[in-house]
């Protein structure tokens, strides 16, 4: 449903994705992990047009867009078929949960208010917060105010989801309510890239990782293989690094 093909995206004289490739099915769950500084987030974004590619083409429903040339009402297209879940929640501080998803449904998608309103409250259901609709993000934890990204995202019924390291800005107890409801999700057949350092999400969620290290990926499989059968020497330090008490075959 998803095909990216030779993304490359420069900032200056540093090039931060040279020459990318990405498939994603309906139904897969994909995790990118990699370095600081390895292009991930970055990709993530030029996927939704966050940041705009230098080259490269995205298929998406059928569609395919020249992401250096993509017009602006194609790009108002590529983003209602796309979500995306920010690292640092973006909620608007002066609006409340139900008024941050509301945002997203009435002004973008022109859905009438009260039929808005259903699906704001579906939403918050789905991540456990409807009881905390009227609630301003100053008056909810880190935890609750990315579910409520989670559930504005999911709101719209997008072909795919985008995480940017949704618990990287969390504390470890409430990292576990958030990895719930993607797990749940994804579970659902929600179809999502997820950039994470979560290794307990990549192992029993994702049924396809990438590593990614200087703007490219240079390894990627099913994640029992890539796991504990990686090919390429920098994933294997990588994953050693990250997950000490990983065990890894030896490459017969």
């Amino acid at each position: 449903m998803l095909t990216a093909s030779n993304i490359e995206k420069s900032f200056g004289n540093k090039k931060v994705l040279d020459g990318v490739h990405l498939t994603v099915h309906q139904g897969d769950v994909v995790v990118i992990l990699g370095p600081s500084g390895s292009g991930k987030t970055t990709l993530l974004r030029t996927l939704n047009h966050l940041e705009k590619a230098d080259k490269g083409q995205l298929t998406l429903d059928g569609n395919t867009y020249d992401l250096a040339k993509i017009q602006q009402k194609e790009i108002l297209e590529l983003r209602k078929k796309t979500a995306f879940v920010f690292q640092n929640y973006n909620l608007f501080a002066n609006k409340t949960a139900i008024e941050n998803i509301l945002e997203g449904l009435v002004i973008a998608r022109k859905i009438p208010k009260k039929e808005a309103i259903k699906i704001a409250e579906e939403a918050l259901a789905k991540v456990g917060l409807l009881d905390r609709k009227d609630a301003y993000p100053s008056q909810l934890s880190g935890g609750q105010q990315q579910r409520i990204g989670i559930a504005r995202a999911i709101a719209v019924k997008p072909d795919v989801i985008l995480f940017d390291e949704p618990t990287s800005a969390l504390d470890p107890e409430l990292i576990g309510d958030v990895l719930t409801v993607m797990k749940e999700l994804a579970a659902e057949g929600v179809t999502m890239i997820v950039v994470t350092h979560e290794m307990s999400f990549a192992r029993d969620v994702a049924n396809h990782i990438l590593f990614m290290e200087n703007g490219r990926i240079i390894e990627e499989g099913h994640p029992r293989d890539f796991l504990t059968r990686p090919k390429e020497e920098r994933t294997k330090q990588f994953l050693t690094r990250i997950i000490p008490e990983l065990q890894i075959d030896p490459v017969i």
